[in-house]
């Protein structure tokens, strides 16, 4: 079940009880740093399935950031159950295998 809530610095997050894909829109904004508006989009079972539908998502707007710089592209991102992501934050830093 997906839920809204607040951390402790009175921020609103996002979380789910389950595996979850997130969706961060950057907001427009180009003075300052970007900030991006983030939603789930998908429940799952387990990561696997989590990691599909990302992909999946990731390949529906892949060709709409092309004309974006890496710093204003949406980002999707698979969070494990329990993941607090506030809604509204700062690029995520992603991992290189």
């Amino acid at each position: 079940m997906i839920r809204e809530t607040k951390n402790r610095k009175n921020a609103p997050v996002l979380t789910s009880d389950r595996w979850h894909v997130l969706r961060a829109r950057w907001n427009g904004d180009t003075a300052g740093e970007p900030l991006y508006q983030r939603t789930i989009v998908s429940e799952h079972e387990d990561s696997a399935a989590a990691a599909t539908a990302a992909r999946e998502i990731v390949a529906t707007f892949v060709s709409e950031m092309a004309g974006r710089t890496r710093e204003t592209r949406d980002q999707v991102l698979v969070r494990r159950p329990g993941y607090k992501s506030l809604k509204i934050a700062k690029r995520a830093v992603t991992r290189r295998k």
